[in-house]
C-alpha cells in the first residue's frame, strides 16, 4: 500500500474507487480491502467516506484519501473528527484528540454521515461529494469563505415504513456489523453500536461521536447488544462474550474485563450488571466479581450500583451489598387493595406486586418504589392477562412504564389496560409492542396505533430521534 508522507511522519492512505453504476465502492486501507454498497450514489459515497473517517478516528490521525469515480480522481484528507477536506488544505502536524462529528440532518444509510468540509479544490471535490446529500462550508484558519456558504441538504428518507408517531426522514444513519444491534441508553443520551470494521462506537444525543475503539474480540463473539450501565461509580458501555464482561467508560479510556463463571448468567434489568445463578449473586467491582449474600428463601432480582435487590414470593424485599447488612423494604398497600398476593418481579427502580382487591374478582398490579416501598401507581387487571407475561426491562422507561397489558405514567400515576398487549420497549411517551401479532404503539391513555406493515420496532430514543434498524443499518428518525 502506498503512503504519502510529511516531514518526520508517514500518513496512512485510503483508496476509494466508485464503481461505474455508483452503487458499489471499494476501499483499500493499509492492505485491507472492504466493499460498501448504497441504494443511491450519495449513499455509496457516504459509506465509503465513513470507512475512511472511521479509520482516522481509530488511529487518531488524518488519513489521505485517493478517490476515483467516473468523473475523475481527487486527493482528499479524512480527519479523526469526521471531517473530509481537499488534500491541498494543510493539516496540522499534531492532530488534536478526536472529537465527534456534528450530527446533520439529511445524512442517509451506508455507514453514516460526516460533516463534509470542502475547501481548496472546491469544484473537483464537489464532483465526488456533491451527491452525498450534505455539503457544509466552514471557515478554517487562513482560508476565506467559500462562495455560497449556507448549508444545503437533500432529504433522505427510509425505504421502509416508519413506526407510528415518527417521520420517515433520516437525520443520520450508520452501518452495523452484520447481524448486530445497537444499544440506546435508557435516558436517551447515548447510542452504542459495533460497525463492520469491528469497532465499538459511542454517540451522544446530539448525534456527535464521542469515541470509536477496536473491540478486543471478533464482533461475532459478542452476545447481544451493547448496554449502558453503571460500573465503578461511573457510566460505562458493557458488552458480553462467553465468560467475560467488557466495560468501556463512556468518558473514554481503556476497557476492563470481568470473568463470569460458566454456571452463571448476566442480568441487565437494573442500572448495573447482576451475575447470578439459582443460589449465588455477584456484582462486578474493580475488575472482579464480588459475592453478595442472598438472604435465605430469597432470590436475587437486579443490581443497582453495588447493591442487589432480593425478594421472596410474598413479603418484604431487601437490598444487600458485598459489605453491608440487608436493608428490608415493606410494600405500601395501594388504595382499594387487600392482602398481598405475590411479588411479581423487579424491573429498574420498581418492584411489581399483585394485591387482592377489596371488591371484585380481579387483581391489582402495583408498581412500588424499590427503595422505600411507596406506590408509584396501580391498575386493576384480569389475572388471565398476566399469565405468561415476560419480565422485560425495555418497557420500563423514564416517562412511561409497562408490564403486560398495564401501562403507567409514573409522574401522574395515571394507568391504562390494553388486554393482549405484549410490550417490547418504551420510546419517549410511547410503548411499542405486539397486539394480536401486529406492531403497535400505546400511549399513557391506552390509545393504540397500529404500525404499517414492514415498520421496524424502535431500538430506543436518542435525544428526540427514534433509532430503527433495517438491513444492518441504523437510522435516526425524528418525531412527526
Amino acid at each position: 500500500m502506498s503512503r504519502a508522507s510529511r516531514p518526520g511522519q508517514s500518513r496512512p492512505t485510503a483508496v476509494i474507487v466508485i464503481a461505474p453504476d455508483e452503487r458499489r465502492a471499494e476501499i483499500l486501507i493499509e492492505g485491507h480491502r472492504q466493499v460498501v454498497t448504497g441504494q443511491a450514489p450519495r449513499e455509496t459515497r457516504r459509506a465509503a467516506l465513513d470507512v475512511a473517517t472511521g479509520y482516522a478516528a481509530r488511529i487518531g490521525q488524518p488519513v489521505l484519501v485517493d478517490a476515483r469515480d467516473a468523473n475523475g480522481y481527487w486527493h482528499l484528507v479524512a480527519t479523526p473528527d469526521g471531517v473530509v477536506q481537499a488534500a491541498d488544505q494543510a493539516v496540522p502536524d499534531h492532530t488534536p484528540a478526536p472529537k465527534p462529528a456534528k450530527a446533520l440532518r439529511g445524512e442517509g444509510s451506508g455507514g453514516g454521515k460526516r460533516a463534509l468540509v470542502i475547501v481548496g479544490a472546491v469544484a473537483a471535490a464537489l464532483l465526488l461529494l456533491g451527491g452525498t446529500g450534505v455539503v457544509v462550508w466552514r471557515f478554517l484558519p487562513g482560508s476565506e469563505a467559500a462562495p455560497g456558504s449556507e448549508a444545503t441538504a437533500d432529504v433522505t428518507t427510509l425505504n421502509h415504513p416508519a413506526p407510528p408517531h415518527f417521520a420517515g426522514t433520516v437525520d443520520f444513519s450508520r452501518e452495523l456489523a452484520p447481524g448486530s444491534r445497537p444499544g440506546v441508553s435508557r435516558e436517551g443520551d447515548m447510542l452504542a453500536y459495533v460497525d463492520p470494521q469491528g469497532s465499538l462506537n459511542l454517540f451522544g444525543a446530539d448525534g456527535e461521536r464521542r469515541w470509536s475503539v477496536e473491540l478486543p474480540v471478533a464482533a461475532g463473539e459478542i452476545l447481544g447488544a451493547p448496554r449502558v450501565v453503571e460500573y465503578g461509580g461511573e457510566t460505562a458501555v458493557v458488552m458480553e462474550t462467553a465468560g467475560t464482561l467488557w466495560f468501556w467508560p463512556t468518558a473514554g479510556g481503556d476497557p476492563s474485563s470481568v470473568g463470569i463463571p460458566e454456571d452463571t448468567s448476566a442480568q441487565y434489568v437494573g442500572s448495573s450488571v447482576l451475575v447470578r445463578n439459582d443460589q449465588e449473586a455477584f456484582v462486578p467491582v474493580g475488575g472482579e466479581l464480588r459475592p453478595v449474600e442472598v438472604p435465605e428463601g430469597s432470590a436475587s432480582m437486579l443490581a443497582e450500583g453495588e447493591d442487589v435487590l432480593t425478594a421472596v414470593l410474598n413479603g418484604p424485599w431487601a437490598w444487600v451489598s458485598p459489605d453491608g447488612d440487608p436493608v428490608e423494604v415493606n410494600a405500601q398497600r395501594p388504595e382499594r387493595a387487600g392482602e398481598m398476593e405475590s411479588v411479581v418481579t423487579a424491573l429498574r427502580e420498581y418492584v411489581l406486586v399483585r394485591w387482592e382487591p377489596l371488591q371484585g374478582e380481579g387483581t391489582i398490579l402495583a408498581f412500588h418504589d424499590s427503595r422505600d416501598g411507596g406506590v408509584v401507581g396501580s391498575v386493576e387487571v384480569d389475572p388471565a392477562d398476566l399469565e405468561g407475561v415476560r419480565h422485560r426491562s425495555g418497557p420500563i422507561g423514564i416517562g412511561l412504564v409497562a408490564y403486560g397489558p398495564a401501562v403507567l405514567d409514573p409522574e401522574s400515576g395515571r394507568s391504562a389496560v390494553v388486554p393482549g398487549f405484549e410490550p417490547e420497549i418504551t420510546v419517549g411517551s410511547l410503548v411499542f409492542g405486539r397486539l394480536d401479532g401486529a406492531l403497535v404503539a400505546v400511549d399513557a391513555e391506552g390509545e393504540v396505533e397500529k404500525a404499517e406493515e414492514g415498520a421496524a420496532l424502535p431500538s430506543g430514543l436518542l435525544g428526540e430521534r427514534a433509532i430503527v434498524v433495517h438491513d444492518d443499518h441504523l437510522y435516526a428518525i425524528p418525531s412527526e
